[in-house]
């Protein structure tokens, strides 16, 4: 009944506040949704937004229980262990402590400020939420959002051009750049911009000045509706990963018109009109593969003229180098998409697809329910839109490692190739030069150790799932977190490898978690992780390591990981594994290069 209710959200056409209370009352009969317990806290009445928040989450697959602390109660939520907001047992908290609600002045008496007052305010406000944002993640590994510094009041009515307006814009913009700095140091807080949202539709549209004189409401309907939307999409982004890579067409997709049929001079790619809308879209495309996504193709074409159009096309911003993978033949889409999976070693379900034909999205859908299909529009000009509404690359964190992730693919393929023409394995290895690099988790390194801990699974030896502030917990009770990255005579992989080690008797440690990016399995990697681990535990006074492995679907990979590492089997239940460093050590391979970062 749970997914049957998903998809029937997904694809009615809910509008109006009395659609979103039926389906709201509908959502509370279900338990099979993931439930999300939700903590409101902010300077106005918020309840009104829950039909709203716990729709656009059903529609992602959660159940949102929500709790609303009485407006402007931060402080007194915040602090007590007794309170509310903790008793709820948060999974989300949301601040919202607008500039509007508590400092009046600075939104309608501006100019009676001057620089050394704002300043003085601006640093009493920005500390404010630095005191309530450490308090919260002290008390709670809840994860954080926070609403920025905006003033809704000032309408399209008031004269923008105003100094004073202006002044006011330049100050809210430092705070909220101030505000971002310090939620980048709370581990698993991510900040919305407040006014920014209701942009879209208008401030004007946005107010209802006897909600909010009235009801303490400061949103009419339509930004009650939006702002539930923009709180979902979120919510929803911090707990799934973005998808990894999109798979496009070429013809009316990436250029219009045919290739085979219109020729190079023939097909719509130009700085003008019809030509400019395929140009912008490729250049979008361009910015999701600087963030990580990888490109690939799925197209029914002859190879010779799409390679025409990448090298020889002046007005084509996409190459042939910036496709992590191209399936250009005759066969049918499904197949090419296994292929695509298959070459870049990632999962179906990480995989986006986007054509303009409706049989070929059909087609997909029925043969790969696990790829996320784009409901692509007749109009070209919506591909922009259609793109960012999917939330499938949604993501709230971007690490150096994501940036350079198409360049390390590439770098892989020439890997593959010296595989393919060496004499043998352990020549390839020992020509490829590794080095790795082992360190301790820290405020650099921790985005992307959670990255690789929720989105690792075929080198994964017990797929846990941990957050930024359970690592700080680890960590402070004396746990330890490490990263290892590799490079070799291709280039850096980044970091590709974590291990989380805790203490479970006085001179006995559990590696609770032991991973490796799938782009470095089977290089010898993963016995020198482990060895560095025995020889840093071993350093740590202890006599016995202990390792699990929780088999899962996709892990079957490292099933035999303990026993091939001299490991021997001590709880056959538990698939619990021991060395006893007493009596020996593991032996690593001579030809990769390891360093060690302490600080």
């Amino acid at each position: 009944m749970g997914n049957n209710l998903v998809d029937k959200l997904r694809k009615a056409a809910i509008k109006t506040p009395s659609d979103y209370a039926k389906f709201s009352r509908e959502i509370e009969k279900i338990d099979t949704l993931t439930e999300i317990n939700i903590s409101y806290l902010a300077s106005y009445t918020s309840e009104v937004l829950s039909p709203y928040i716990v729709v656009e989450l059903a529609k992602k697959g959660y159940k949102g229980s929500l709790y609303f602390a009485p407006f402007n109660q931060f402080e007194q939520e915040i602090h007590s262990l007794d309170s509310e907001l903790y008793l709820s047992d948060p999974d989300v908290v949301i601040l919202h402590a607008r500039i509007e609600d508590n400092h009046q002045d600075l939104v309608l008496r501006f100019a009676k400020y001057s620089d050394i007052d704002l300043n003085l305010m601006a640093d009493n406000i920005i500390q404010r939420h630095k005191l309530m944002l450490e308090g919260l993640r002290n008390k709670s590994d809840a994860k954080i959002i926070v609403m920025n510094f905006g003033n809704i009041l000032m309408t399209e009515e008031y004269f923008n051009s105003s100094p004073v307006i202006q002044a006011q814009y330049l100050f809210l913009q430092r705070m909220n750049n101030s505000l971002v700095e310090l939620c980048n140091k709370i581990s698993s807080c991510y900040v919305i911009n407040y006014q920014e949202l209701f942009n879209g539709i208008g401030l004007n549209n946005c107010i209802d000045p006897k909600l909010f004189y009235m009801a303490r409401i400061p949103f009419n309907s339509n930004a009650q509706i939006k702002f539930g939307k923009v709180i979902s999409r979120t919510i929803a982004a911090s707990y799934e990963p973005p998808a990894k890579c999109i798979v496009l067409d070429l013809d009316n997709t990436l250029w219009g018109g045919v290739i085979g049929e219109d020729g190079i001079s023939g097909i719509h790619l130009s700085d003008e009109y019809p030509g400019n809308v395929f140009k912008d879209f490729q250049r979008a495309l361009l910015g999701l593969r600087d963030q990580g996504v990888l490109l690939s193709i799925a197209s029914k074409n002859n190879l010779n003229d799409v390679l025409e159009v990448f090298e020889k096309h002046t007005d084509c911003l996409l190459k042939k180098s910036d496709f992590s993978s191209m399936q250009i033949h005759w066969e049918n889409k499904a197949s090419s998409i296994e292929k695509i999976s298959k070459e870049l070693n990632i999962g179906l379900d990480s995989m986006v697809f986007f054509d303009d034909n409706p049989v070929e999205r059909d087609w997909v859908r029925k043969q790969l329910p696990n790829v996320k299909v784009i409901e692509v529009p007749k109009n070209s000009m919506d591909y922009l839109r259609v793109l960012n509404e999917s939330t499938f690359f949604d993501r709230l964190a971007l690490t150096s490692e994501d940036k350079a992730r198409a360049n390390i693919y590439h770098q892989e393929q020439h890997r593959k190739n010296d595989l393919n023409n060496s004499i043998s394995v352990d020549d390839f290895l020992k020509d490829l030069k590794m080095t790795v690099q082992i360190g301790f988790s820290d405020d650099f390194t921790i985005t992307r150790i959670v990255q690789l801990l929720n989105k690792t699974n075929q080198f994964n030896l017990t797929t846990k799932r941990y957050s930024s502030a359970d690592l700080i917990k680890i960590i402070n009770e004396g746990g330890k977190v490490l990263w290892l990255s590799a490079s070799d005579r291709y280039g850096d992989n980044g970091i590709v490898g974590v291990a989380i080690l805790v203490e479970i008797k006085q001179r006995e440690w559990l590696i609770d978690s032991m991973l490796l990016s799938c782009r470095v399995i089977g290089r010898k990697i993963e016995t020198v992780f482990l060895a560095e681990i025995i020889k840093i535990l071993d350093g740590n006074n202890a006599d016995f390591v202990y390792g699990q492995y929780l088999p899962t679907k996709k892990n079957n990979l490292v099933s035999n990981f303990y026993n091939q590492h001299s490991f021997q089997l001590t709880d056959k239940k538990n698939n619990l594994w021991e060395f006893n460093l007493n009596e020996g050590y593991i032996i690593k391979p001579n030809y990769i290069e390891v360093s060690i970062k302490n600080d």
